[in-house]
């Protein structure tokens, strides 16, 4: 498998014993994060281990078809929960868990690059059921819940979740033990419907898995900001996860990686590569914070958002355009008492401070941007 996806399980064989010192270096990720204040987590698993498989291949099974074998669903079951149960026992808690990733995409191959597991709708639903079924014998049920399907197109979402309640394969209490839908955003124009069937639903619903390859110039930059665009004011997700912030490219092979960072996993002293995309993805991270909320803007290249106490109110402007451009900036709803503005482009510009020569006039700023930048707009509201 390519480097960084061989992922070590912590049950290697059907008659070992579970080994908590698997898998170290996401242990200590996953630690150091809860340390510096992250508080929600989701434990996911790309495929069964390799030993509870029909191919014993964890990258899928042959021809792309079901690979967990189906004598050892209730194992895959109590493995994903004891794996739950161990860490809440070290303090950590998994708000939900996630079985499947991209489970009908075919993707899922024996001997492929990467870890992945096909699924069809019936075994789909025979393994919430048992997951949940197990989460609620260990006693975890009342702090983790299931979350679905993870699937790699906006439309096989919607199928996914459509087949199971048209074919009644989920019985209430099944279904109840499902409280978030994950959608990926490769590919799919269905962001609208999948917000609506989320809501109608009462299930939360994230973004859960998008990248693309990185770049030297802000064109990596300018397609991750459009995509968080489009899924923020269409799909309205709760969270929105880039994959992967950190990538292992040892030689700075920038655009073979998916990465915000570039990091030679074999040879921590090479420096790290900290490219463009990693301060395009802070203008919306840094200043969205948990609790803001997006609010409405007319303007499709424009990202609104406003914390609880309604005291700031954020702005993310993207010129995808090789010109400037000239903004007419309407905040006459709002009494701003001041503002600060951040910029990332091709001009040696990351997550720049800009020096605050603008000036309200009847509620409307007038900024020109760079060609192929984007620029934060952090405003105090009195109120």
């Amino acid at each position: 498998m390519r480097s960084g996806a061989d992922v070590p399980g912590f049950r290697p064989c059907k008659n070992c014993d579970y080994n908590w010192t698997s898998d170290a270096n996401q242990r200590w990720i996953l630690f150091a994060a809860k340390d510096r204040g992250a508080d929600v987590f989701e434990a996911f698993s790309n495929s069964p281990p390799y030993w509870m498989t029909y191919s014993n291949c964890s990258s899928g099974g042959r021809n792309s078809t079901n690979n967990l074998n189906f004598s050892y669903y209730d194992a895959y079951a109590d493995y994903l929960t004891e794996v739950v149960k161990w860490y809440k026992g070290q303090e950590l808690i998994f708000r939900t868990l996630e079985p499947f990733n991209e489970p009908t995409t075919g993707l899922w191959h024996e001997f492929g690059s990467q870890e992945g597991c096909t699924y069809n709708y019936l075994s789909m639903s025979e393994i919430v059921k048992r997951v949940g079924s197990y989460l609620n014998q260990k006693g975890l049920l009342n702090t983790t819940t299931v979350s679905m399907a993870d699937e790699g197109l906006l439309e096989g979402e919607i199928s996914t979740i459509s087949a199971v309640d048209t074919l009644g394969i989920f019985g209430n209490n099944i279904k109840s033990y499902v409280s978030q839908y994950n959608t990926h955003a490769y590919s799919g124009i269905a962001r609208s419907p999948l917000y609506h069937i989320a809501k109608e639903n009462g299930k939360r619903l994230w973004m859960s898995e998008w990248g693309s390859w990185s770049s030297k110039n802000m064109s990596a930059s300018i397609k991750l900001s459009e995509e968080i665009l489009k899924d923020m004011r269409k799909l309205k997700p709760v969270a929105w996860v880039y994959w992967q912030i950190i990538e292992h490219a040892p030689n700075g092979n920038d655009g073979n990686d998916y990465g915000l960072i570039g990091a030679d996993f074999n040879n921590s002293t090479v420096p790290l590569d900290i490219r463009l995309s990693f301060y395009a993805f802070a203008q919306y991270t840094k200043f969205i914070r948990p609790g803001y909320r997006i609010i409405s803007s007319n303007n499709d290249d424009t990202l609104a958002a406003q914390d609880a106490s309604n005291k700031t109110l954020i702005l993310i402007c993207t010129n995808k355009n090789n010109a400037p451009d000239l903004w007419n900036i309407n905040v006459s709803k709002f009494n701003i008492s001041s503002f600060n503005v951040y910029r990332t482009s091709n001009d040696n510009e990351t997550l720049k401070l800009l020096p605050n020569t603008w000036h309200i006039i009847d509620g409307i700023l007038i900024y020109e941007s760079p060609a192929n930048s984007i620029t934060t707009w952090v405003f105090n509201v009195t109120q």
